[in-house]
């Protein structure tokens, strides 16, 4: 079996079996890692590398974006997606202007909204244990199924979509 197969089966496993606001903190995490080499790369002037890293950011945020729902997601989805708009646009500047400050400014941004959503996730992930632990009375060990992750703000009461 080969190495890329390998690595599809683990990111196909992990979708399936990471919350999906774990895995929105995991793809904060990489876009602020690239974002952050990509500055390094600016410092270095190695240009080839700054795009490379800036192109991946970008991706990502684009795939976040085009995850959205904004049935489901409404005006947080529509304030996301702005969000991410805006992210994009400022990755893009960088690669003709090569400003340290922007990077700064993208990367405070971006970890910002990762907080945000490692809060959420961390919430969901606590409301899950205290759901599991309530059923776990009720049904033995054995029977007891991992909860679902809710992608559902508690605090404002709408529903969360990638």
């Amino acid at each position: 079996m080969t190495q890329a197969k390998h690595k599809y089966q683990a990111y196909t496993a992990a979708t399936q079996t990471v919350a999906k606001t774990k895995q929105i903190v995991m793809l904060y995490d990489g876009v602020i890692r690239f974002v952050q080499q990509g500055k390094d790369a600016i410092a270095a002037k190695r240009i080839e590398d700054r795009y490379n890293l800036l192109t991946k950011a970008s991706a990502i945020i684009s795939g976040l974006q085009a995850c959205l729902d904004f049935e489901k997601g409404g005006d947080i989805a529509k304030v996301l997606y702005n969000f991410y708009l805006g992210i994009n646009n400022r990755i893009f500047s960088l690669h003709h202007t090569n400003n340290l400050k922007t990077c700064d400014k993208v990367i405070s941004d971006l970890k910002k909204m990762r907080d945000v959503w490692h809060e959420i996730d961390q919430s969901n992930t606590s409301a899950d244990a205290k759901t599991a632990e309530a059923a776990a009375p009720a049904a033995p060990a054995a029977a007891v199924a991992p909860a679902t992750p809710a992608t559902t703000d508690p605090e404002q009461n709408v529903t969360l979509s990638a």
